[in-house]
């Protein structure tokens, strides 16, 4: 079954190595892997029939990092959440941004949130769902959790009610090389096509996209039927 590409998701890995690899400080390699989203972005725009795009942006493990790595990630991600909050094509597409995962475990960026957040909420074109904080299984544990507390029954529609992100993924894209999903989307990724490319992801170019995009197409779905 040959079906247009509706959603689609990125695991932008390899900004460290990228770093090693060119002999800059982290903070650098981290600006540019910013820069590569926000083209990435833009190609994604040009896409028909495109309509949810989903970025994993730090994931519950990466807290675990060195609080120097992860103070140069909350400085980055408070400069740019409030810049996105005001960047003229997300409001010329009308893009609704919502972030999902764990915001108690990011309190000092929860206004930048709630900012961007706001600024967006009524818009219905596009969607971007940045993953901030997120972890697949916690996800899946806090929609479970809503069930007994609301008393519903475990079905896969009540389920879906209470995740982060109800929809399901066409086709999952990760740069860097490694060849697994890294706790996420685990529920929405269960018949996703799978991309992975040799890239870094400040590396990560148009001709890269627009293969990742081709492989998409060429490929039969046919959901285990």
């Amino acid at each position: 079954m040959i079906l247009m590409l509706q959603s689609i998701a990125f695991i932008p890995d390899g900004n460290r190595r990228f770093a090693r690899k060119h002999s800059i400080d982290l903070l650098r390699a981290y600006e540019l892997g910013f820069k590569t989203a926000e083209k990435v972005l833009n190609w994604c725009l040009k896409l028909p029939y495109l309509k949810v795009v989903t970025m994993y942006a730090l994931s519950t493990e990466n807290l675990r990092r060195k609080s120097v790595e992860l103070s140069i990630l909350k400085k980055l991600f408070r400069k740019y959440l409030r810049e996105f909050a005001l960047h003229k094509k997300l409001h010329d597409n009308e893009v609704k941004v919502k972030i999902i995962g764990k915001r108690d475990a990011l309190p000092d960026l929860r206004e930048d949130i709630r900012y961007l957040e706001e600024k967006t909420q009524d818009y219905k074109k596009y969607e971007l769902n940045i993953a901030l904080g997120y972890g697949g299984r916690d996800e899946l544990i806090n929609a479970i959790k809503a069930l007994k507390l609301n008393g519903e029954k475990v079905t896969e529609e009540n389920i879906k009610k209470h995740l982060y992100m109800p929809h399901d993924v066409d086709l999952i894209v990760r740069t860097g090389s490694y060849q697994r999903l890294s706790n996420f989307l685990p529920w929405q990724a269960v018949y996703s096509e799978l991309y992975f490319s040799k890239r870094l992801w400040p590396e990560f170019d148009r001709r890269e996209f627009n293969k990742a995009i081709d492989f998409y197409r060429s490929t039969q779905r046919n959901f285990g039927k």
